[in-house]
């Protein structure tokens, strides 16, 4: 089943076109049939039912998930036995609604092949029941209606689709990007201290060496206070390549990688979940390649949390122990299903981690959804 994926503008024109379609009927109904009769009051309860169904299928969230498909059928019944009550064909409008409705939850088809049975019961009633001439024409025209309220909502969801994946690959793209930017910044530092090392390093060895001839030859000569400054500038000498060492062994060392950094470039402009980032104070991360796992399981996990919950926070928490870095994902929507079933995403963490040596467990609490990762630090 497609998640429901309907913006609260088109929410708000399905509302209105049932108010005024129910208004309407209401009126005729009452003014042709009279309040003692029954056929009004049905059509009371029929346009109530219908707006209960709206309401649920038409939901953003994933709330009451079993009762879509069961609501979607009620609703389709609910708009024929209409057609039973009051002769005006206009009330096929509900149908169009609800074949506005059929995407998001069927291929497309599946529609097409259902729009038929969407316009059907129109000409069926209206001939058979109301002896209506015109009923199959005016059955024709409503299927045009229907089937055009099923191609725009199917584009609808597809241009969504597309914008999502494109936000997705960008926010992808930017994080990447810093991580990558850090590793060469790494690099740069690594080749300076070896410029340093090989180049300064050398002359400074060979100026020692120098020193140290030229303070024999002035001891040799007896020339003590020339002797005084030659192991003088030596000493300087010595000093000065044990500070060079020294600084070429801390430029050496890889800067710790802003993990955090890349993380938060994932959830820029997100309407939601809201990170909930918690890094503990042990943590530093330098391989490049450990980063990069550890922020594509955030990415899976923030894409899951987007497509299968309305969960407003993810909380990412990271921490370092004797067996590598712990990385647990939470989200906070309380599930309906207790099984876990590994879709494309789920798989590919798990073989990304495995390859790397690590374990991933994946389980249901009483806030949501949750995935613990255990990752060896690279020896």
């Amino acid at each position: 089943m497609k998640i429901i994926s309907f913006f609260n503008i088109e929410r708000a024109s399905a509302s209105v076109t049932w108010l005024f379609v129910s208004c309407s009927a209401l009126y005729y109904a009452f003014a042709k049939y009279g309040a003692s009769s029954h056929r009004p009051w049905l059509i009371v309860a029929v346009v109530v039912g219908i707006a209960a169904c709206l309401s649920v299928i038409t939901r953003r969230d994933m709330t009451l998930p079993k009762w879509r498909i069961p609501l979607l059928i009620a609703m389709y019944l609910l708009a024929v036995g209409g057609l039973f009550l009051l002769p005006y064909s206009y009330l096929a409008i509900f149908l169009v609604i609800w074949s506005a409705l059929l995407p998001y939850y069927a291929g497309w088809g599946t529609c097409l092949v259902v729009s038929v049975f969407a316009a059907l019961p129109l000409g069926v009633i209206h001939t058979f029941y109301w002896q209506d001439p015109h009923a199959w024409l005016t059955a024709a025209l409503f299927w045009t209606f229907n089937l055009f309220a099923m191609m725009m909502s199917n584009v609808a969801i597809k241009e969504k689709s597309a914008r999502e994946k494109s936000e997705a690959l960008n926010r992808q793209l930017t994080s990447t990007q810093q991580l990558i930017h850090q590793a060469g910044r790494q690099d740069e530092r690594l080749r300076i201290a070896r410029n340093i090392h090989d180049v300064l390093g050398h002359h400074l060895t060979a100026l020692t060496i120098h020193l140290q001839v030229a303070s024999h030859k002035a001891n040799a000569a007896g020339q003590d206070e020339v002797k005084a400054h030659v192991d003088q500038c030596h000493s300087l000498a010595k000093l000065l390549l044990s500070d060079v060492r020294e600084a070429v062994s801390d430029i050496r060392e890889n800067a710790p990688l802003d993990w955090q950094q890349a993380v938060r470039a994932l959830f820029k402009d997100l309407p939601r979940p809201s990170l909930q980032l918690s890094i503990a104070d042990n943590v530093s991360i330098e391989d490049v390649t450990t980063a990069d796992i550890l922020l594509r399981c955030v990415q899976e996990s923030l894409t899951n949390t987007i497509k299968h919950t309305q969960s407003a926070h993810l909380y990412v928490t990271l921490e370092k122990n004797q067996e590598g870095y712990s990385l647990t994902l939470q989200d906070e929507q309380v599930p309906t299903a207790k099984t876990i079933q590994l879709g494309n995403g789920l798989t590919g963490m798990s073989e990304r981690i495995e390859e790397a040596g690590g374990s991933v467990k994946f389980s249901f609490n009483k806030h949501g959804f949750s995935t613990h990762i255990l990752l060896p630090e690279p020896l």
